[in-house]
């Protein structure tokens, strides 16, 4: 099952890559036009739709595509200007270097989520709280949970309204998918983010900035804890 999943991932991540190129380096998709309908761009990257669809998933949380509901998936208007090189954060699977990860993000999100209850817009709120129910209907489900925790977290990030977080966050998203989708401790993870993710969204909606901080605190702690030693 976990060669499986693997397996399915990889498939994804280069699907994600030859996308992120189509659109990066051969200008195909330009910023902000609609992609192709699932079935062409599927049949373009000689991929299932399964693995389109996680694909795609990837790209959203890198900031690089947009899903409007009732209208279909979007290339974003302003691209993130650090490239998607997915093979150099091979080293990041390493406990450690896990370990280094999430105490960077509880260095810099608990201050994103703060900023997020300050400057969100209401559509903003309902957009994360929307993020937040999908998720955990993902993980219910049995689904690839951890990139729609990206898309909760990616939100979060972009109603902060901080352009160098917003330009950092991509920097080291790729990493996270990685560790989640690779990590042995994937259970106990899913509960941890099912859970705190309904608690920073209880503080968010409320516009509680020391409560959303501290639970996006915790949140991080939790991920750091649940490390195999």
């Amino acid at each position: 099952m976990a060669n499986t999943t693997e397996k399915r991932t990889k498939l994804s991540e280069r699907a994600a890559d030859r996308l992120y190129e189509m659109i990066l380096d051969e200008g195909r998709y330009t910023p902000g036009s609609k992609l192709p309908n699932e079935l062409e761009l599927s049949q373009a990257l000689a991929v299932s739709r399964t693995t389109l669809r996680e694909a795609i998933s990837f790209l959203v949380a890198q900031g690089v595509l947009e899903i409007r509901r009732g209208k279909g998936t979007f290339v974003a208007a302003e691209l993130p200007e650090t490239g998607l090189d997915l093979s150099a954060l091979a080293g990041l699977r390493t406990r450690s270097r896990a370990r280094d990860l999430f105490e960077m993000r509880l260095i810099f999100e608990p201050a994103t989520v703060a900023l997020a209850c300050q400057r969100a817009s209401e559509e903003e709120l309902r957009q994360i709280r929307g993020k937040a129910e999908r998720m955990a209907r993902i993980a219910a489900e049995g689904g690839d949970w951890p990139l729609a925790d990206q898309e909760f977290h990616w939100a979060i990030i972009k109603a902060s309204h901080n352009e160098y977080m917003r330009r950092l966050y991509p920097i080291i998203n790729s990493a996270v998918n990685k560790i989640m989708q690779l990590s042995s401790n994937r259970s106990q993870m899913q509960e941890i983010a099912v859970s705190d993710n309904r608690l920073i969204l209880e503080f968010l909606l409320k516009r509680d900035e020391a409560g959303a901080r501290h639970a996006m605190s915790i949140h991080m702690r939790h991920l750091i804890n649940s490390l195999p030693e």
